[in-house]
């Protein structure tokens, strides 16, 4: 079978390997699609802080079970699924205090192990969800950052009503839109630089949109929200917006980090201590976020196909990653395997 192999920084070449076959407990799938995200493009440039090359990318997908293996009672050859990618050890305190996403020996599918990104994949069947008939590939694809999305907005503990501001335009933050709506927030404002992402923020439900490059962010929140922000979420990962996020905050704001840090920044403390803010990190997701990103998707009170600007087939996989790369009119990147 084919995959896509990143063997060095912006460097991608197809590779021949056999199809793998499921152990007790496994479950060989037939990957149909493969949605490339901002922490593949930090691996891409070799920046990632958890991804070493070369690797087969791949964590967001969606496919068809290819063969069961032994044991393996709740899915038969055929169905439409989708995976959880986070390979847990189970034993670990935090494993054991149901937080296994922040397991001490997390690996997870297409970043410290075999991704997605090739004809077939085997992957453990407790990680496997079934997505409805109306749900399609390409939008299933896509339950994998909507589940990072729910794991953020419930992160946050908002409660009905709230007030949102989130930072940044790209999937995840317009997952995060979408999401914060769906699950009852009061005023949400998005922030970007392309004046693209915020009309399709305003199409996905945004109901005030900020450009950085022309306006105050600092003034427009304050227009926007007379009493201040209650959450904020930042969907970036870059110094520049950790820094607005803390001065646009409302003292007792609560900040939650969803962005991908290629380094170390510097932050404010002082501010943080002194208007007593509540700076949250938040990683990936549990399993019960899936099910609920699939139900907001299968309702469509969460829209996928908006945010999917590019297909591209497995033998195209290095340009699809430069098109991801290059942010021109590109949002979610899909690869079509088969």
């Amino acid at each position: 079978m084919k995959q896509a192999e990143l063997y060095a920084p912006e460097s991608m070449r197809l590779i021949e390997t056999d199809i793998p076959c499921p152990g007790a407990g496994e479950i060989l799938i037939e990957v149909r699609r493969v949605g490339i995200c901002g922490s593949d493009l930090h691996a891409y440039h070799g920046k990632h802080p958890f991804i070493q090359l070369p690797v087969v990318p791949g964590h967001e997908f969606s496919g068809l079970v290819a063969e069961v293996g032994e044991n393996v009672r709740d899915f038969a050859p055929g169905q439409r699924v989708t995976v959880e990618p986070s390979l847990v050890c189970g034993e670990c305190y935090n494993c054991r205090h149901n937080r296994y996403n922040i397991c001490e020996n997390l690996k997870v599918i297409g970043c410290q192990t075999t991704g997605a990104l090739g004809e077939y994949l085997v992957v453990p069947a407790d990680k496997v969800l079934a997505i409805p008939e109306s749900v399609s590939f390409d939008q299933a694809a896509l339950v994998e950052p909507a589940a990072v999305a729910v794991h953020a907005v419930r992160k946050g503990n908002m409660t009905p009503g709230a007030n949102a501001y989130v930072m940044g335009g790209g999937t995840i933050g317009l997952m995060t839109l979408q999401v914060a709506k769906a699950l009852g927030a009061g005023k949400v404002a998005i922030s970007d630089l392309l004046p693209d992402r915020l009309s399709l923020a305003r199409e996905l439900g945004a109901d005030e949109t900020i450009n950085p490059r022309i306006e105050d962010p600092q003034s427009k929140i304050q227009s926007i929200f007379p009493d201040g922000v209650d959450i904020i979420f930042e969907c970036v990962g870059v110094p520049a917006t950790v820094h607005e996020a803390i001065r646009v905050a409302r003292k007792g704001a609560r900040l939650i980090l969803a962005g991908v840090f290629e380094e170390d920044i510097p932050v404010p403390l002082g501010q943080v201590q002194d208007r007593e803010l509540e700076l949250i990190g938040t990683l990936m997701y549990q399993y019960d976020d899936f099910p609920t990103a699939i139900e907001l998707i299968h309702s469509g009170q969460v829209k996928a196909d908006p945010l999917i600007s590019h297909h591209f087939p497995l033998e195209e996989a290095a340009r699809a990653f430069s098109v991801a790369d290059s942010r021109s009119g590109a949002l979610k990147v899909l690869i079509d395997v088969s």
